[in-house]
């Protein structure tokens, strides 16, 4: 129903149509005769509508103008989302996204010159890109979150915690039973905090390796190609990268970062733009 609702919409506001009907519609009065006029107008207009709306033509250019409208919304949202993230990072993690995107440039610029470029590569790549800015943002996000975190200092608060449960006269004595169920629940919290950093140190440590695969990955790929001047095999190790993307977002998946990390159906343009 929403497609038919979409067909008759278009049908109904085109500019000949509008143009047609207004002209009947008045035509009706100016002649005097509304109640004969107007009824024709009516029918010519179903007429019109229904023919539309059944024309396979019509509705394949509908459903076109529809799914490019989509692609053009799609990648509004996904340029957003790269420039908002790529503004989120520290000057120098910037220039390290910018040094390894001028790599995947040169590749492809070198690609280029021997074989028409094929856009799968140059998604390849993109992809390969958003995964690796998206892997920047959270290192990013988690090392301030430990450095920002007193880690020392949770560890001797969950040692002085133990010493005081521990000191604590046996008995059910009222004021001890309430003071170990105090503490006892700091010390819970407490060690959750320090649970909570470990784990987000181990996510760090994971992200970094990834981030300088990727760049090891890229770096070799473009020296390789200059020092071997084989410029006619870059193409196939562009299609290669892919590979290396998978990886990224099984780590992206099992880190669960926040959702402006996830992954993307369609990478932002960071190189069709400029190839």
């Amino acid at each position: 129903m929403g497609r038919i609702g979409a067909y008759l919409r278009t049908a109904f506001t085109s500019r000949w149509n509008l143009l047609f009907a207004g002209a009947g519609v008045a035509a009706a009065f100016i002649s005097g005769f509304p109640g004969v006029i107007l009824p024709l107008v009516a029918a010519g207009e179903l007429y019109y509508l229904a023919s539309m709306v059944t024309n396979d033509r019509f509705r394949d250019a509908v459903d076109a103008q529809a799914a490019k409208a989509r692609r053009e919304a799609t990648a509004i949202g996904t340029r957003e989302a790269y420039d908002r993230l790529l503004r989120s990072l520290s000057p120098q993690l910037r220039q390290r996204f910018e040094r390894l995107r001028e790599r995947c440039l040169h590749l492809v610029d070198m690609a280029g010159r021997h074989r028409d470029t094929d856009s799968g590569s140059l998604e390849a790549l993109e992809r390969l890109l958003w995964g690796y800015l998206r892997m920047l943002h959270g290192a990013q996000s988690l090392s301030e979150f430990v450095e920002h975190t007193d880690g020392a200092g949770i560890r001797r608060r969950i040692a002085e915690l133990d010493r005081r449960l521990e000191k604590l006269p046996k008995g059910d004595d009222p004021e001890t039973v309430r003071l170990r169920a105090v503490l006892e629940d700091d010390l819970r919290t407490t060690r959750e905090r320090a649970e909570n950093i470990d784990d987000a140190q181990k996510k760090l440590d994971v992200i970094v390796a990834e981030v300088e695969r990727l760049e090891s990955k890229i770096e070799a790929m473009a020296e390789g190609s200059v020092a071997k001047r084989d410029v006619s095999d870059i193409a196939r190790r562009v299609d290669e990268v892919a590979e290396g993307m998978k990886r990224t977002d099984e780590t992206m998946r099992q880190l669960q970062l926040p959702a402006e990390l996830d992954d993307l159906e369609d990478p932002p343009q960071m190189l069709r733009d400029e190839a």
